[in-house]
Protein backbone atom coordinates (compact mmCIF):
# COMPACT_ATOMS: atom_id res chain seq x y z
CA UNK A 1 0.00 0.00 0.00
CA UNK A 2 2.82 2.74 0.88
CA UNK A 3 4.36 1.99 -2.55
CA UNK A 4 0.98 2.49 -4.81
CA UNK A 5 0.66 6.17 -2.45
CA UNK A 6 4.19 6.82 -3.83
CA UNK A 7 3.35 5.88 -7.55
CA UNK A 8 1.62 8.56 -9.54
CA UNK A 9 -2.43 8.05 -10.49
CA UNK A 10 -3.41 6.45 -14.08
CA UNK A 11 0.18 4.47 -13.09
CA UNK A 12 -1.36 1.39 -14.61
CA UNK A 13 -2.20 2.31 -17.86
CA UNK A 14 1.18 3.77 -18.79
CA UNK A 15 3.19 0.84 -17.42
CA UNK A 16 0.98 -1.46 -18.84
CA UNK A 17 2.16 0.37 -22.65
CA UNK A 18 5.23 0.25 -21.48
CA UNK A 19 4.88 -3.45 -20.93
CA UNK A 20 3.76 -4.16 -24.12
CA UNK A 21 6.08 -1.78 -26.55
CA UNK A 22 9.67 -2.53 -25.18
CA UNK A 23 9.30 -6.18 -26.38
CA UNK A 24 8.57 -5.12 -29.29
CA UNK A 25 11.29 -2.38 -29.30
CA UNK A 26 13.99 -5.11 -28.72
CA UNK A 27 12.66 -7.71 -31.66
CA UNK A 28 12.33 -5.19 -33.56
CA UNK A 29 16.09 -4.19 -32.82
CA UNK A 30 17.10 -7.83 -33.46
CA UNK A 31 15.55 -7.65 -36.80
CA UNK A 32 16.86 -4.61 -37.96
CA UNK A 33 19.51 -3.50 -36.02
CA UNK A 34 21.74 -3.51 -38.57
CA UNK A 35 20.03 -1.79 -40.72
CA UNK A 36 19.24 0.56 -38.45
CA UNK A 37 22.79 1.14 -36.90
CA UNK A 38 23.48 2.03 -40.84
CA UNK A 39 21.25 4.48 -41.32
CA UNK A 40 22.56 6.22 -38.15
CA UNK A 41 25.72 5.83 -39.07
CA UNK A 42 25.49 7.41 -42.82
CA UNK A 43 23.55 10.23 -41.08
CA UNK A 44 26.81 10.82 -38.71
CA UNK A 45 28.73 10.70 -42.12
CA UNK A 46 26.82 13.58 -44.12
CA UNK A 47 27.77 12.46 -46.99
CA UNK A 48 27.85 15.08 -49.89
CA UNK A 49 24.96 14.78 -52.64
CA UNK A 50 26.48 14.34 -55.96
CA UNK A 51 24.56 15.57 -58.80
CA UNK A 52 26.10 13.95 -62.32
CA UNK A 53 24.61 17.14 -64.13
CA UNK A 54 24.65 20.78 -62.60
CA UNK A 55 22.82 23.84 -64.64
CA UNK A 56 24.80 27.04 -64.56
CA UNK A 57 23.26 30.16 -66.29
CA UNK A 58 25.00 33.82 -65.53
CA UNK A 59 22.41 36.02 -63.52
CA UNK A 60 20.70 33.31 -61.48
CA UNK A 61 21.31 34.45 -57.62
CA UNK A 62 23.70 32.47 -56.01
CA UNK A 63 21.19 31.56 -52.77
CA UNK A 64 18.90 29.67 -56.06
CA UNK A 65 22.00 28.14 -57.37
CA UNK A 66 23.17 26.71 -53.49
CA UNK A 67 19.45 25.55 -52.79
CA UNK A 68 19.58 23.42 -56.07
CA UNK A 69 22.39 21.70 -55.36
CA UNK A 70 22.15 21.75 -51.62
CA UNK A 71 24.73 19.49 -50.13
CA UNK A 72 27.32 19.72 -53.42
CA UNK A 73 27.36 23.69 -53.38
CA UNK A 74 30.50 24.67 -51.26
CA UNK A 75 29.40 28.63 -50.18
CA UNK A 76 32.91 31.19 -49.74
CA UNK A 77 31.68 34.25 -48.36
CA UNK A 78 35.03 34.89 -46.66
CA UNK A 79 35.89 37.47 -49.23
CA UNK A 80 33.84 40.82 -47.85
CA UNK A 81 31.32 41.55 -50.79
CA UNK A 82 32.34 38.41 -52.96
CA UNK A 83 30.49 35.33 -52.97
CA UNK A 84 31.92 32.23 -54.34
CA UNK A 85 30.14 29.16 -55.03
CA UNK A 86 32.10 25.51 -56.03
CA UNK A 87 30.72 22.42 -56.85
CA UNK A 88 33.42 19.83 -57.23
CA UNK A 89 33.12 15.95 -58.65
CA UNK A 90 35.27 13.43 -56.13
CA UNK A 91 36.13 10.26 -55.51
CA UNK A 92 37.51 10.27 -59.66
CA UNK A 93 34.43 10.82 -61.13
CA UNK A 94 33.64 13.52 -64.03
CA UNK A 95 30.69 15.11 -63.84
CA UNK A 96 28.72 17.14 -66.88
CA UNK A 97 27.61 21.12 -66.97
CA UNK A 98 24.59 21.89 -68.57
CA UNK A 99 25.54 25.96 -69.93
CA UNK A 100 21.81 27.75 -70.04
CA UNK A 101 21.83 30.60 -72.06
CA UNK A 102 18.22 31.69 -73.22
CA UNK A 103 17.07 28.96 -74.89
CA UNK A 104 20.57 27.49 -75.85
CA UNK A 105 21.42 24.27 -73.65
CA UNK A 106 25.58 23.47 -74.28
CA UNK A 107 26.60 19.90 -71.98
CA UNK A 108 29.99 19.82 -71.30
CA UNK A 109 31.28 16.17 -69.90
CA UNK A 110 34.40 15.27 -68.31
CA UNK A 111 34.06 18.14 -65.72
CA UNK A 112 36.29 18.10 -62.78
CA UNK A 113 34.92 21.23 -60.97
CA UNK A 114 32.81 24.64 -61.85
CA UNK A 115 32.89 27.51 -59.85
CA UNK A 116 30.57 30.80 -59.76
CA UNK A 117 31.30 34.23 -58.35
CA UNK A 118 28.82 36.76 -57.41
CA UNK A 119 29.57 40.61 -56.27
CA UNK A 120 27.40 42.54 -53.54
CA UNK A 121 28.25 45.64 -55.50
CA UNK A 122 25.90 44.65 -58.22
CA UNK A 123 23.73 42.13 -56.85
CA UNK A 124 20.56 41.74 -59.23
CA UNK A 125 23.24 40.31 -61.50
CA UNK A 126 23.61 37.50 -59.58
CA UNK A 127 26.43 35.19 -60.50
CA UNK A 128 27.80 36.72 -63.17
CA UNK A 129 31.04 34.42 -64.42
CA UNK A 130 31.97 31.04 -64.04
CA UNK A 131 35.17 28.89 -64.47
CA UNK A 132 34.50 25.14 -65.75
CA UNK A 133 37.44 22.91 -65.20
CA UNK A 134 37.11 20.05 -67.56
CA UNK A 135 39.82 17.12 -68.58
CA UNK A 136 40.04 15.39 -72.19
CA UNK A 137 39.27 11.60 -71.41
CA UNK A 138 40.73 9.43 -70.90
CA UNK A 139 41.74 11.71 -68.13
CA UNK A 140 46.12 11.86 -68.01
CA UNK A 141 46.22 9.31 -70.55
CA UNK A 142 44.83 10.62 -74.01
CA UNK A 143 46.53 10.05 -77.56
CA UNK A 144 47.62 13.69 -78.62
CA UNK A 145 45.09 13.17 -82.11
CA UNK A 146 42.24 11.99 -80.37
CA UNK A 147 42.80 15.61 -77.65
CA UNK A 148 42.89 17.52 -80.82
CA UNK A 149 39.76 15.74 -82.51
CA UNK A 150 37.65 15.88 -79.22
CA UNK A 151 38.73 19.43 -78.65
CA UNK A 152 37.77 20.66 -81.80
CA UNK A 153 34.41 18.32 -81.65
CA UNK A 154 33.78 20.36 -78.14
CA UNK A 155 34.28 23.77 -80.20
CA UNK A 156 31.63 22.78 -82.93
CA UNK A 157 28.62 21.59 -80.39
CA UNK A 158 29.52 25.29 -78.82
CA UNK A 159 29.00 26.69 -81.94
CA UNK A 160 25.92 24.50 -82.89
CA UNK A 161 24.57 25.57 -79.66
CA UNK A 162 24.63 29.15 -81.18
CA UNK A 163 27.66 30.69 -79.62
CA UNK A 164 29.34 32.75 -82.31
CA UNK A 165 33.03 33.47 -82.71
CA UNK A 166 34.04 36.73 -80.82
CA UNK A 167 37.35 38.14 -81.45
CA UNK A 168 38.46 41.12 -79.10
CA UNK A 169 37.99 44.72 -80.72
CA UNK A 170 41.78 45.38 -80.92
CA UNK A 171 42.83 41.89 -82.40
CA UNK A 172 42.56 42.08 -86.18
CA UNK A 173 39.76 39.75 -88.00
CA UNK A 174 41.70 36.85 -88.99
CA UNK A 175 40.80 33.35 -89.94
CA UNK A 176 41.79 30.21 -89.78
CA UNK A 177 45.81 29.58 -90.49
CA UNK A 178 46.17 32.99 -90.57
CA UNK A 179 44.62 34.01 -86.79
CA UNK A 180 46.75 31.14 -86.01
CA UNK A 181 50.25 32.08 -87.20
CA UNK A 182 49.77 35.63 -85.83
CA UNK A 183 48.67 33.68 -82.76
CA UNK A 184 52.15 31.92 -82.65
CA UNK A 185 54.15 34.93 -84.00
CA UNK A 186 55.93 37.80 -81.99
CA UNK A 187 54.76 40.25 -84.52
CA UNK A 188 53.09 42.02 -82.02
CA UNK A 189 53.06 41.98 -77.40
CA UNK A 190 49.58 41.38 -77.92
CA UNK A 191 49.27 38.26 -80.42
CA UNK A 192 49.16 36.05 -77.92
CA UNK A 193 45.63 36.85 -76.96
CA UNK A 194 44.37 36.08 -80.32
CA UNK A 195 40.73 34.49 -80.25
CA UNK A 196 41.49 31.19 -82.85
CA UNK A 197 38.67 30.43 -85.32
CA UNK A 198 37.03 27.20 -83.46
CA UNK A 199 35.90 25.96 -87.50
CA UNK A 200 39.93 25.77 -88.21
CA UNK A 201 41.09 22.30 -87.51
CA UNK A 202 45.03 22.09 -87.28
CA UNK A 203 47.38 19.33 -88.09
CA UNK A 204 48.70 17.03 -85.37
CA UNK A 205 51.84 18.57 -85.98
CA UNK A 206 50.75 22.44 -85.59
CA UNK A 207 48.05 20.68 -83.24
CA UNK A 208 51.61 19.65 -80.74
CA UNK A 209 52.90 23.32 -81.21
CA UNK A 210 49.92 25.30 -79.79
CA UNK A 211 51.10 27.31 -76.44
CA UNK A 212 49.03 26.47 -73.42
CA UNK A 213 46.62 29.10 -72.52
CA UNK A 214 45.38 29.66 -76.16
CA UNK A 215 41.53 30.49 -76.41
CA UNK A 216 39.06 30.48 -78.24
CA UNK A 217 36.00 32.95 -77.10
CA UNK A 218 32.31 33.28 -78.39
CA UNK A 219 29.45 35.34 -77.01
CA UNK A 220 25.29 34.68 -77.35
CA UNK A 221 23.10 36.70 -75.56
CA UNK A 222 25.04 38.91 -73.49
CA UNK A 223 27.25 36.26 -72.38
CA UNK A 224 30.80 35.87 -73.09
CA UNK A 225 33.07 32.62 -73.20
CA UNK A 226 36.49 31.93 -73.07
CA UNK A 227 38.02 28.14 -73.81
CA UNK A 228 41.45 27.64 -72.88
CA UNK A 229 43.55 25.22 -73.53
CA UNK A 230 46.42 23.62 -71.16
CA UNK A 231 48.25 20.05 -71.01
CA UNK A 232 50.77 18.52 -69.65
CA UNK A 233 54.58 19.53 -70.58
CA UNK A 234 56.48 16.60 -69.76
CA UNK A 235 53.87 14.23 -71.88
CA UNK A 236 54.31 15.84 -75.36
CA UNK A 237 56.11 13.08 -77.33
CA UNK A 238 52.84 12.93 -80.40
CA UNK A 239 53.31 8.85 -79.94
CA UNK A 240 52.67 8.47 -76.37
CA UNK A 241 49.26 9.61 -74.19
CA UNK A 242 49.18 13.24 -73.00
CA UNK A 243 47.40 14.74 -70.19
CA UNK A 244 45.05 17.63 -71.46
CA UNK A 245 42.96 20.47 -69.27
CA UNK A 246 40.33 22.78 -70.56
CA UNK A 247 38.91 25.59 -68.87
CA UNK A 248 35.60 27.23 -70.25
CA UNK A 249 34.92 30.70 -68.90
CA UNK A 250 31.55 32.68 -68.83
CA UNK A 251 30.97 35.97 -68.05
CA UNK A 252 28.38 38.83 -68.23
CA UNK A 253 28.63 41.74 -70.51
CA UNK A 254 27.96 43.98 -67.92
CA UNK A 255 30.61 42.32 -65.35
CA UNK A 256 33.49 42.07 -68.73
CA UNK A 257 32.72 45.80 -69.34
CA UNK A 258 33.15 46.27 -66.05
CA UNK A 259 36.65 44.60 -66.02
CA UNK A 260 38.57 46.60 -68.97
CA UNK A 261 38.50 49.47 -66.60
CA UNK A 262 40.33 50.30 -63.97
CA UNK A 263 39.08 49.40 -60.35
CA UNK A 264 38.63 52.98 -59.07
CA UNK A 265 36.53 53.51 -62.61
CA UNK A 266 34.24 50.70 -62.49
CA UNK A 267 30.93 52.06 -60.98
CA UNK A 268 31.06 54.93 -64.25
CA UNK A 269 31.44 51.52 -66.57
CA UNK A 270 28.62 52.34 -68.76
CA UNK A 271 29.73 55.85 -69.16
CA UNK A 272 33.59 54.95 -70.09
CA UNK A 273 33.03 51.59 -72.06
CA UNK A 274 31.93 52.84 -75.42
CA UNK A 275 35.05 55.40 -75.86
CA UNK A 276 37.44 52.51 -74.63
CA UNK A 277 35.87 50.39 -77.48
CA UNK A 278 36.41 52.95 -80.22
CA UNK A 279 40.01 52.95 -79.16
CA UNK A 280 40.26 49.83 -79.17
CA UNK A 281 38.31 49.80 -82.97
CA UNK A 282 41.46 52.34 -83.78
CA UNK A 283 43.81 49.48 -82.57
CA UNK A 284 42.40 47.12 -84.76
CA UNK A 285 42.49 49.20 -87.64
CA UNK A 286 46.55 49.94 -87.18
CA UNK A 287 46.72 45.84 -86.65
CA UNK A 288 45.40 45.20 -89.67
CA UNK A 289 46.89 47.61 -92.32
CA UNK A 290 50.31 46.22 -90.83
CA UNK A 291 49.42 42.34 -91.15
CA UNK A 292 47.90 43.22 -94.43
CA UNK A 293 51.13 44.46 -96.05
CA UNK A 294 52.83 41.51 -94.18
CA UNK A 295 50.70 39.03 -96.99
CA UNK A 296 48.00 38.09 -94.04
CA UNK A 297 44.28 38.53 -95.06
CA UNK A 298 42.08 40.46 -93.25
CA UNK A 299 38.56 39.16 -92.98
CA UNK A 300 36.49 42.51 -93.32
CA UNK A 301 33.00 40.67 -93.49
CA UNK A 302 33.69 39.99 -89.60
CA UNK A 303 31.50 41.69 -86.82
CA UNK A 304 31.37 41.23 -83.57
CA UNK A 305 28.19 39.68 -82.12
CA UNK A 306 28.39 41.84 -79.21
CA UNK A 307 27.84 45.24 -81.42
Amino acid sequence: MKLKKLLPKNWVPGALAAWLIVPIVIALWFMFGSDIKAGVFNLLEKKPIMYSNVMVEIGESGKSFAQKYQGMVEVNDRNPGSHFYRVNWSDGTLGTVTVKNGASNLAVDSVLSAMGDSDDTYPAEGISSYSISMAVPPRNNVPHDDARLKFYALLQRIQEAGWKRWIDPGMPRLNGADALRYQMSEIENGAGLMSLDPSYVPSLDIWMKIKDMTGWQFYLNGVYMNVQLMRDKKRMDPNLPGAYFLTLGLESKDSFERSEQTYEDRQRWKELYPPARKKQAEERAKAEEKLHALGFKIDTEYRNPDE
